[in-house]
C-alpha cells in the first residue's frame, strides 16, 4: 500500500446529512465523475487551491448521516485537504457546520498530529515531539510567545515603595500571560 496512516475521531455534522447530500459526498470523497460531482470537481479545480488529494475513500457517512468518520485501518494522508475542499465547496453552501477532531499517526515515529474543526473553520496541527533530556538537565519547551511574554511580565517588575515581600508588575503583561496560558 505504501505509507501508512492511521486516523481516528470523527466529524460531527449539523443539521444530519440529506440521504441524497451523503450520497453526494460518497461520490465526491471516492472520485466518482457524475453530473452532481462535476460542477464541484470543477469548483475545486477553479479555486486558490486546485489539487484534489492523491487519495479516495479517506471518509465515510456514519449510518445516521449525523458524522463523517475516517477510513479505518491503514489509510493515507489527504484528510485535511479533503476536509477543507468539503468545507468550502459542499457544506458551506449546503447549509451544514462540521465540528470534530481527527487525529492521524503515520509509519515514522514524527508522523501525527490532529485536524480540528470548529463551526466549518479547519485547522491541521502536527503534534510537537520534544526531547526534555536527562533527568539531571531537563530542557524543558516552552512556545517562544509564550517565553517573551513572561520575560515582559518579569521586566515589569518594580518593588519601590512596596514592603519587601511585594512587587508590582504592568498589568497589561499580566493580561498577555494569561491569554496564552490556557485554563487547566
Amino acid at each position: 500500500m505504501g505509507y501508512c496512516v492511521y486516523y481516528n475521531g470523527e466529524v460531527n455534522v449539523t443539521p444530519p446529512l440529506t440521504q441524497d447530500h451523503a450520497r453526494l459526498l460518497r461520490a465526491l470523497a471516492n472520485f466518482e465523475q457524475t453530473e452532481e460531482t462535476q460542477a464541484i470537481f470543477a469548483a475545486i479545480a477553479a479555486s486558490p487551491e486546485p489539487d484534489l488529494p492523491g487519495h479516495a475513500g479517506l471518509l465515510e457517512v456514519s449510518e445516521d448521516r449525523k458524522r463523517l468518520l475516517p477510513e479505518e485501518g491503514e489509510s493515507r494522508h489527504g484528510i485535511r485537504l479533503w476536509l477543507k475542499l468539503l468545507v468550502r465547496h459542499l457544506f458551506v453552501p449546503l447549509g451544514y457546520t462540521l465540528n470534530g477532531e481527527v487525529s492521524w499517526e503515520g509509519e515514522d515515529h514524527d508522523d501525527s498530529g490532529g485536524v480540528f474543526i470548529k463551526d466549518n473553520q479547519i485547522e491541521a496541527v502536527d503534534d510537537l515531539i520534544f526531547n526534555a533530556g536527562p533527568s539531571w538537565a531537563p530542557n524543558h519547551y516552552a512556545d517562544d510567545i509564550l517565553k517573551q511574554a513572561i520575560q515582559k511580565l518579569l521586566d515589569s517588575a518594580d518593588s519601590a515603595g512596596c514592603s519587601p515581600d511585594l512587587t508590582v508588575v504592568a498589568v497589561a503583561h499580566v493580561e498577555t500571560v494569561r491569554s496564552l496560558i490556557p485554563e487547566l
